[in-house]
């Protein structure tokens, strides 16, 4: 009896600390060192600027939309999104960057950066 009651405790403990490894990695690490990776030029999007202006210069669009374009970077399971939305369909309005990470266990998607004009 005192045996089994030992091994619970120790796979409790297990467990817990299990956990807490898992909450340090994937909800504090993963999106702060993820915001230090992101491609250069999406650290200065230009809002109020029109449409044509963001696609000379960030490129051609992976996703389009009327309203909001989007561009990736990056391997599949470690991949940024950029996503600009525009206002009346060619003034940028706002904007947000997203990391999405897949590994084998987890798949999150973490915003690290998003703006607006007011």
């Amino acid at each position: 009896m005192r045996n089994s009651r030992k091994w619970l405790l120790v796979f409790v403990g297990l467990a817990i600390i299990g956990w807490l490894f898992y909450a340090m990695i994937f909800q504090w690490l993963v999106p702060r060192t993820a915001a230090f990776a992101v491609p250069g030029k999406w650290n200065l999007v230009p809002l109020r600027e029109s449409k044509t202006i963001a696609r000379g210069y960030f490129g051609l669009p992976a996703d389009s939309a009327k309203t909001r374009d989007s561009w990736h970077s990056g391997p599949a399971n470690k991949q940024y999104s950029l996503h600009i939305y525009y206002m009346n369909d060619t003034v940028i309005s706002a904007y947000s960057i997203y990391y999405h990470y897949r590994g084998s266990l987890v798949k999150k998607n973490y915003l690290i950066d998003s703006s607006a004009i007011r």
